[in-house]
């Protein structure tokens, strides 16, 4: 049986992972990914949005594969595997045609939902028209109509339920990495997939390199620090200034937090991304050590709950001692009454159903539950006893700076740095309110959610492959010297085996 594999997404990028092995009358992807760069050159929300299927398509975003999408359903020819939650792996899922086999772990599926649940609802979100299979890592999963049998392992991201998969395709073994790192909270789960590589021949081994970068560095993100010091110079000398703080491994973050909230004599703004739930397991044992209580605004205290609920993810924060913080919504003017202001406050009513039934559940437990006014008063007036934990802190600071004098802050962005122009105009912004709050400079305290290099390679020696593919990468050719037959696909993305 023939053997095809086709770099549609992911090749040359970073992100948009989208590789179809295809076996004759079948195959599978590995993911199916939201492409950012191709999105970012056409489209910008909200102003001109993709319109439906066909719009992906037409800028190449999608591989132009008649009757895989849903707005022109075929024949089932081929199903998807997913690696882990994060949009860049599964964010064109919705795209697929009904019935449309999914196959990803059972909590990869339950973040999914979770996230689908407090976000907003289109036909571009939508997902009940698949055909979910749920797996875990010591089962197997077969496709005998094309010929293709798959291992999952698990691995270490920066976002739980990551698997990278060992496949048996059209009589040949192909490993693919999905997005990994040794140097995270679990780095026994990435040792684990590299013991799997190692059992038997691989054939192709599909490695990720989100972190390969030429010696002098990446062309775009020196563009973006460009950008950023025009933004800075703008704001002149009270422009607040990043100060790195060197971190190796998840340990050293949760380390270095601890001791940023020991230090700081205001309240403690921390972002982060939604599924790290490493990184906010590392923010919750810094702040019981530093005596400081958590505060967490709706949907990322709806995400954690729901994930203690729903899923089997090991020691995540206990909640309810903390404290929920509702984002400002204004009263209809028939809730009004006669004495109230214009910009008079709602708790519950107005919000999601999803979020008024947080609150409840909330209080229930007996938990705190900040909003309005007072609520945002009681984080001014003692700041030095609490840390706001955000994806989105540009929408928290108007909220407490909001008929007040801003308070004394501390911010620490526990995250990737900025890696699009849109990024970078938001965080802009955030640094102008950050200088509001009278900061002149901030924390970075982080680590990759992506191996290094070096680690890499040991991926590589591990698996020893016939034939190694560079994958999420920009710079594919600077993995060469690792293996002595590496194959870079070619501009349509193919892999000439």
């Amino acid at each position: 049986m023939t053997l095809e594999i086709t770099v549609h997404g992911g090749n040359r990028e970073i992100g948009g992972n989208k590789i179809l092995v295809a076996t004759g009358d079948g195959g599978v992807f590995l993911d199916f990914g939201k492409s950012y760069q191709a999105e970012d050159r056409f489209f910008e929300e909200p102003w001109n949005p993709y319109f439906h299927v066909p719009s992906l398509l037409g800028i190449g975003a999608l591989p132009d594969i008649p009757g895989l999408y849903r707005h022109d359903p075929g024949a089932h020819r081929y199903a998807v595997l997913v690696t882990h939650p994060h949009l860049d792996h599964v964010g064109y899922v919705p795209m697929l045609a009904p019935g449309t086999p999914v196959i990803t772990g059972v909590d990869t599926k339950n973040l999914l939902d979770i996230r689908l649940e407090s976000g907003q609802r289109s036909w571009d979100t939508e997902v009940s028209h698949l055909d979910w299979r749920l797996l875990r890592t010591g089962g197997t999963v077969e496709l005998p109509e094309a010929d293709i049998r798959v291992r999952p392992v698990h691995v270490d991201h920066s976002v739980p339920a990551s698997y990278g998969f060992v496949i048996e395709a059209g009589g040949r073994r192909i490993a693919y990495t999905g997005d990994l790192r040794m140097h995270g909270a679990r780095p026994d789960l990435s040792d684990d997939f590299l013991r799997a590589l190692a059992e038997k021949p691989i054939d192709v081994l599909l490695c990720e390199g989100t972190r390969v970068r030429p010696p002098d560095g990446d062309p775009d993100e020196k563009f973006l620090a460009d950008m950023a010091n025009v933004f800075r110079a703008r704001m002149g000398e009270e422009a607040p200034r990043a100060v790195p703080v060197p971190c190796a491994s998840e340990k050293d973050v949760r380390d270095a937090l601890e001791a940023t909230m020991k230090e700081s004599r205001g309240l403690v703004l921390i972002e982060v991304s939604p599924l790290d739930v490493d990184r906010m397991r590392s923010i919750w044992q810094a702040a019981v050590s530093a005596r400081r209580r958590v505060v967490l605004p709706s949907r990322q205290a709806f995400l954690l709950q729901q994930a203690t609920l729903r899923t089997s993810i090991g020691q995540l924060p206990p909640l309810y001692g903390s404290a929920l913080l509702l984002s400002q919504r204004r009263k209809t003017a028939k809730d009004r009454g006669p004495d109230e202001a214009e910009d008079a406050e709602t708790e519950k009513k107005g919000r999601s159903g999803w979020e008024q039934q947080l609150v409840d559940d909330w209080r229930s437990n007996g938990g705190d539950v900040y909003w309005g006014l007072e609520g945002r008063a009681e984080l001014r007036a003692y700041a030095e006893r609490y840390v706001v934990v955000s994806p989105m802190c540009v929408g928290v600071l108007p909220e407490l700076a909001y008929r007040a004098e801003p308070c004394a802050l501390t911010f620490v962005l526990s995250k990737s740095e900025a890696f699009t122009e849109e990024m970078l105009l938001s965080f802009d912004r955030l640094l102008h309110w950050l200088r509001l709050f009278g900061c002149d400079e901030y924390k970075v305290i982080h680590v990759s959610g992506h191996a290094s290099p070096e680690d890499l390679q040991r991926v590589v020696a591990a698996a020893n492959p016939g034939v190694l593919v560079p994958v999420h990468t920009r710079f594919p050719e600077l993995m060469t010297p690792w293996h002595d037959r590496v194959i870079v696909p070619d501009a349509q993305g193919r892999v000439a085996l």
